[in-house]
């Protein structure tokens, strides 16, 4: 097990001596910097590794095709980091990290099995901390992570030398980092080269202006920019966007570090379409449940609503769903008998476990059954309960208290209001969620007085009313065709979208292309 303290911040400091020696860095870089100590103990780590030789360089590539063969891969791979990135949409490289200079310990057991699972359904590539002291990564996990999976596999590490392009060969690795805020000009080139030459691709890493112009002309393909400022470490997402839309040429450019949600992800690429891709690490290492933290950073807290088939449920999470809604509101074309619903939760919940993903369910009702919830929290034991039709704030507040184990989530329409009335329930809905008597709201259509189940969508400049509230959910007639719309309309407080009849052949029967379709558009993705 880690320990916190080993992973503590380092302080910024002098170069090394071992540092100073280097030829491929320019010590006056990094000195006085964060980065000081990292590189330096990169300098004196890369000593202890085998020498690059070219008797060590054949030995590396037959260690690293055996190790391909054995995860069922074959060499070469060359091209397939970049050209995963560069399909359209936001692609997504995930990362597998232990700790970090800026967080500390994140996790202190690394489940590769399960990074394996998720990444394996919803990354486009795997990053690998390779970086031992500060970040708690090896090269020996990168090897094992290379057995478990078929994704591209970048090696992520402070490089400052050919052994460590070496190591990250040997491992398995597809690409690796190249940092220009450490490497001199020429030891980038020669560093590059190296690294070309055993077949590994590079993400070249620019946290400047200039850093991004000169990976520019020296030709990079793959360009990451980072949002951190590598002296404070403090983070600020506009850097990525402005400096992408600068980059001349069409590299692949990968937005890096700070992105916690789908709203921040949405927002840079709003602000820069130039942004083909985003590298996501510390949320992930920070998330109580990966499965939940990777489709909540991918798809918001989205929802699937009005199952009636538990394989239609599992399709909805292996696309992106976080929550899965069973109707038991008698008018709904889809309800279900709390009969159902208890053998369709059960299997539900069995399945979800067999694909290692988690799956919050909601029940949803109309305010005219309150007098059942205690039979359906016997019955389902759910976790969310929507309740669709008018109830006063204090009944709000005594459904909560009688059960506190429910996340209460109301279904209003915004349809139909003036803008005064329209700020008023906004308001209403901040203050239950701030007194904790609701989770979240449901902004849905309505018809003849009552809110869902209209299969269409409301005039989404309705929502400018609510953008500051965190954890509003979309719902009404959404599909492909107009759930990236909705994502982007609630802007950089998005929470999540609820898909029900946009996704159906007929009602309660999903459809698994419809379902796909619809979870990519958000990240502007289309079948």
């Amino acid at each position: 097990m880690m320990t916190e303290a080993r992973f503590s911040r380092p302080l910024p400091g002098l170069v090394a001596e071992a540092a100073r020696r280097n030829p491929f860095i320019v010590p006056e870089k990094i000195d006085g910097t964060i980065l000081a100590p990292i590189v330096s103990a990169a300098s004196e780590r890369a000593l202890s590794l085998p020498h690059a030789s070219h008797d060590e360089e054949a030995r590396a590539r037959n260690e690293r095709e055996a190790l391909l063969e054995k995860a069922g891969l074959k060499a070469p791979r060359t091209g397939c980091f970049e050209a995963a990135l560069r399909r359209k949409g936001s692609r997504m490289i995930l990362e597998v990290k232990a700790a970090s200079p800026s967080k500390g310990l994140m996790r202190g057991t690394v489940d590769l099995n399960d990074y394996a699972n998720v990444y394996g359904r919803y990354a486009d590539a795997v990053s690998a901390l390779t970086e031992p002291r500060f970040f708690g990564g090896s090269f020996e996990r990168l090897a094992a992570l290379r057995l478990l999976t078929d994704k591209p596999l970048l090696a992520k590490d402070f490089i400052v030398s050919r052994e460590q392009i070496l190591a990250a060969c040997r491992s398995g690795a597809d690409a690796v980092l190249l940092m220009l805020s450490v490497l001199s000009n020429e030891g980038y080139r020669l560093l590059a080269d190296y690294a070309q030459s055993l077949g590994l691709e590079i993400l070249t890493e620019a946290s400047t202006p200039e850093e991004a112009r000169h990976a520019a002309e020296f030709g990079a393909r793959v360009i990451g920019i980072n949002n951190r400022n590598l002296r404070t470490l403090e983070v600020n997402l506009s850097r990525a966007p402005a400096i992408a839309e600068e980059i001349p040429g069409s590299p692949v450019i990968v937005a890096e570090s700070g992105y916690r949600n789908a709203a921040d992800i949405l927002k840079a690429r709003a602000e820069s379409p130039a942004i083909n891709a985003f590298l996501c690490g510390s949320a992930l290492s920070l998330a109580g449940d990966l499965s939940t933290g990777v489709r909540e950073l991918l798809y918001g807290h989205s929802k699937c609503c009005g199952i009636t088939r538990a394989e239609d449920a599992l399709n909805a999470l292996k696309a992106g769903a976080a929550a899965i809604g069973i109707i038991l509101a008698p008018r709904s074309k889809r309800a279900v008998t709390l009969d159902q619903a208890g053998r369709l939760v059960k299997e539900i919940r069995r399945g979800a476990r067999e694909l290692g993903l988690s799956a919050e369910i909601a029940a949803v009702i109309d305010a005219a059954q309150l007098g059942e919830v205690s039979a359906i929290q016997a019955a389902l034991e759910p976790d969310v309960l929507q309740i669709h039709g008018a109830l006063s704030d204090d009944a709000l507040r005594r459904l909560h208290s009688d059960f506190p184990a429910f996340r209460l989530a109301p279904a209003v329409s915004p349809e139909g209001l003036s803008p005064d009335e329209l700020e008023k329930l906004a308001r209403r809905i901040r203050e239950l969620m701030e007194e904790k008597t609701i989770d979240r709201a449901v902004l849905d259509s309505a018809s003849a007085g009552q809110t869902g189940g209209t299969g269409r969508s409301f005039d989404f400049s309705l929502l400018a009313s609510f953008r500051d509230i965190p954890r509003i959910v979309i719902a009404g007639g959404l599909s492909k065709a107009n759930a990236a719309q909705a994502a982007h309309a609630f802007g950089e407080n998005f929470f999540g979208l609820d898909f029900n009849s946009g996704v159906e052949d007929a009602p309660g029967i999903k459809s698994t292309e419809k379902l796909r379709d619809a979870f990519g558009a958000i990240r502007g993705i289309r079948g």
